[in-house]
């Protein structure tokens, strides 16, 4: 997930024209099919990993952005531990491709800000990124800790009672995609994870080639019709920041109603949280997984 600052990703808004194109038709016609089937939008809803089932008695759940990296360097394995320490319920990833099209757990598209190493991941090969230090930017106790592959992390979570929400950084082709499903299905996790991205060619890929594995859209404001341009690139899940409930505060609601579950980021400070909780939403990606996890055992006890 972006963090809440006006450059944290520069050039990503843009139209959503394609959702007026067949493929939205053909979402639409999927969606009506399943609530058809299900009967209720409610049942949909309670099926989906983020969904109304894994509501703690109403808190929103907690969603450890990039694992926890108040307690360890982000998007590291150490980070993800440390979540699950926290009480997170879900853990927070952002997938890459290496050079030599390997998948692995990292944020930036540059390596400056958390490696030794400076310059695009893309044009590294795995053994490259092998090679670098990706702790000692955090401190020194974390010197030698390496970036990740993707199938390093889900023995993690397949060992964990936690959930997954794993975005998928820039454009995907169907081709660098299929490794991320094949493991996820191997690991037996298919259930515990929802695959999001902000780029509506990826999720329409994803639903193409893996269509029961869950998909959520990123936005940071809602579009005229949130419900609609979900509904045509298959997600059931919609993240986006606290900006897009400003002006329409019942718009979670009307998106639960829809049998789509709503995730907000990065929340870090307890108004906002008291916010999102009022809100109603399903979940809070926090860089703060601990103590936001502290707050929600407080209030349901």
């Amino acid at each position: 997930m972006p963090r809440p600052r006006a450059n944290a990703r520069p050039g990503v808004e843009r139209p959503y024209s394609v959702r007026r194109t067949a493929a939205s038709f053909t979402a639409s016609l999927a969606l009506v099919a399943v609530l058809a089937i299900d009967h209720t939008a409610a049942t949909v809803y309670a099926a989906q990993p983020l969904g109304s089932l894994g509501l703690n008695d109403g808190v929103p759940l907690t969603i450890a952005h990039r694992g926890d990296p108040a307690a360890a360097p982000e998007n590291t394995l150490p980070a993800f531990e440390a979540a699950l320490r926290s009480g997170a319920e879900v853990l927070e990833l952002d997938l890459r491709m290496t050079a030599d099209e390997q998948v692995v757990v990292f944020h930036d598209d540059l390596l400056d800000r958390t490696t030794n190493a400076s310059g695009p991941l893309a044009d590294r090969t795995l053994a490259e990124l092998r090679a670098l230090d990706a702790g000692s930017w955090y401190g020194s106790a974390w010197a030698g800790t390496s970036i990740p592959t993707f199938d390093e992390f889900l023995p993690l979570l397949q060992r964990s009672e936690a959930r997954a929400l794993i975005e998928l950084k820039g454009l995907w082709t169907v081709d660098a995609l299929r490794p991320i499903i094949a493991g996820i299905y191997r690991h037996g996790v298919q259930d515990r994870v929802v695959l999001a991205s902000f780029e509506v060619p990826t999720l329409l890929e994803l639903w193409r080639e893996a269509p029961s594995l869950h998909r959520a859209v990123i936005v940071r404001r809602l579009p005229d019709d949130p419900v609609d341009f979900a509904a045509s690139v298959g997600a059931s899940t919609v993240v986006t920041s606290m900006r897009s409930f400003r002006v329409d505060p019942d718009a979670a609601q009307m998106l639960q109603r829809s049998g789509l579950t709503v995730i907000v980021y990065t929340l870090n400070r307890g108004d906002l949280w008291q916010q999102a909780l009022d809100l109603g939403v399903d979940g809070v990606v926090t860089d703060a997984p601990r103590r936001l996890a502290a707050v929600h055992s407080a209030q349901q006890g």
